[in-house]
């Protein structure tokens, strides 16, 4: 368990509170199914009673306006239909409104809008194929979009990355919005600085850390000290405060949508960055030596070495008999070469079982 019981029952009781306020049917079915029924059956009963008079007055208002009133109207009473089932949780009948209230739409601005609104629904869902398909509608018109919304775009796309771990593409995205962040309806700012910080110290380095990160003013006002501890150890060669600091940070990821599955991901890339930027220094060195500056004991840094060097993520041996690690530099284009071959087999072998597979 990584939190307290009471951090848990408050974050109970603010989803319930929430739920009653909003008479959010739909969304309690999905909670249901994770923690369990939060409330009566008599109060989901009442709840969809509310949401159904409430549709019911939502119809007769596009109606009215298709007989009465013009496209603006009719617009203006879809999308209002559509934020409600937004509110509620109901994301199937949400997004299939978007389609309608799309093709009333003429308007560049609103239409990335519908789109900003099928991305939220899709992440809040963790439904990536809507996600997804809302991305390559928004960049689709994002040639003809204002700065305002070109700006939330990169937000959107920079955000979904880091959630389907493509930490590369994110922090490139979120940096460059970083000064000019406004979609506060997606992600607070304090959150945008964590999920800035993390996707970037594993991806970026140690001279586009110290340029993006280390001297950003954004991520300095964002006063998050475990990131701060964390960049700082790092990028300093403060190694013996690396898994202190490291251990901070895991426990805030853990609290975090976007990141909470890529924990280990990201507890393994700042083991390998730490390992690798202090072994650069040296062409042989000690386990015991190392295991101090790490402030570690031996045990624990040669089963960490081990694991990363059969992995190939560590370019160096452990001599067991003198206790020594040995490092050694590969040439960077043997090394692509290798790595080549090396994903050229695997794409192979994954034909070879298609063509087998289409020959039954």
């Amino acid at each position: 368990e990584y939190s307290s019981p009471e951090e848990r029952a408050a974050a109970k009781a603010e989803i319930v509170g929430d739920i009653k306020a909003n008479n959010m049917a739909p969304y309690h079915g999905i909670v249901a199914e994770i923690i369990g029924s939060v409330l009566t059956d008599a109060e989901v009963s009442e709840m969809n009673e509310i949401n159904a008079k409430k549709v019911v007055a939502l119809d007769e208002k596009i109606q009215d306006a298709r007989d009465n009133l013009g496209d603006v109207e009719v617009r203006e009473a879809l999308l209002e239909k559509c934020e409600f089932y937004a509110s509620i949780g109901d994301v199937a009948a949400c997004v299939k409104l978007c389609s309608e209230c799309n093709e009333k739409t003429l308007a560049v601005g609103p239409k990335m809008d519908l789109c900003f609104l099928r991305i939220r629904l899709g992440l809040a869902s963790s439904d990536h194929s809507i996600t997804a398909s809302a991305l390559k509608d928004a960049n689709a018109l994002l040639s003809k979009g204002d700065w305002e919304r070109r700006n939330r775009l990169k937000v959107y796309e920079g955000v979904y990355s880091v959630f389907v771990r493509n930490f590369e593409k994110g922090s490139k995205m979120l940096l460059d919005a970083l000064s000019t962040f406004a979609a506060t309806e997606l992600i607070s700012f304090k959150d945008y600085i964590l999920l800035t910080a993390v996707s970037s110290l594993v991806t970026l380095d140690r001279a586009g850390l110290n340029k993006h990160v280390v001297d950003c003013p954004e991520i300095l006002a964002g006063n998050i000290s475990q990131i701060n501890e964390m960049v700082s150890s790092v990028n300093k060669c403060k190694y013996a405060q690396v898994f202190p600091a490291l251990a901070g940070v895991c426990h805030l990821l853990r609290k975090n949508v976007f990141l909470v599955s890529h924990v280990n991901y990201v507890f393994r890339e700042v083991r390998v960055r730490a390992f690798n930027q202090f072994l650069d220094s040296y062409s042989s060195v000690t386990l015991k030596s190392m295991a101090a500056s790490f402030d570690i004991p031996v045990s624990v840094l040669d089963q960490m070495m081990y694991t990363l060097i059969s992995n190939e993520r560590l370019a160096c041996k452990i001599d067991r008999v003198s206790g020594n690690v040995l490092t050694y530099r590969g040439d960077h284009i043997n090394f692509m070469y290798h790595k080549i071959v090396k994903e050229g087999d695997c794409l192979l072998s994954k034909l070879q079982k298609l063509s087998r597979v289409a020959e039954l």
